[in-house]
């Protein structure tokens, strides 16, 4: 009794998955195939965000996209990891004006728990954003990044 209690739940969580996915597909601006959702990410203004193919976003990631978000194929994007595409204008804190600013993260990108990508960054191909790395500038391709702010570690084994 208990084991087909908890086939009826995976199937129905798997089934919910699907359905995530299915309608994310539809708000988001682009979305290719593949997209994999791992429990619950949190994505604000999809209608800006653009996702490649094979793309996995993890539970308790948090996507805004108002400035717009660019993904590329095959990219993870680990649990509590941060892309926010809008910021504070720093010339202009009394009033609080936010600065729009897209972020494109390009094909076979990992990016680790906890990582924060900021507004207007630029990430290259084949690349690993360290768990708890901060971004706040453009990582050119095949890199590895660590740190707050991320700072470059090594080269990858990409050509």
């Amino acid at each position: 009794m208990i084991k087909i209690l908890f086939q009826r739940v995976h199937n129905f969580q798997y089934k919910l998955l699907i359905l995530k996915a299915w309608y994310y597909r539809i708000v988001f601006k682009s979305c290719g195939n593949g997209l994999k959702f791992w429990g619950k990410p949190y994505i604000k203004n999809p209608q800006n965000i653009t996702l490649g193919n094979n793309v996995s976003i993890n539970d308790g990631a948090y996507l805004n996209g108002l400035g717009g978000i660019n993904i590329g194929d095959n990219v993870s994007i680990s649990a509590l990891s941060i892309i926010v595409s809008t910021a504070l204008d720093p010339g202009n804190l009394v009033s609080k004006v936010h600065l729009n600013k897209s972020i494109h993260i390009g094909d076979n990108v990992q990016i680790a728990t906890g990582a924060i990508i900021l507004a207007g960054v630029r990430i290259g191909d084949n690349v690993m954003v360290g768990a708890g790395a901060v971004v706040t500038k453009n990582i050119e391709s095949n890199t590895v990044v660590v740190g707050n702010p991320a700072k470059f570690l090594r080269k990858t084994n990409e050509p």
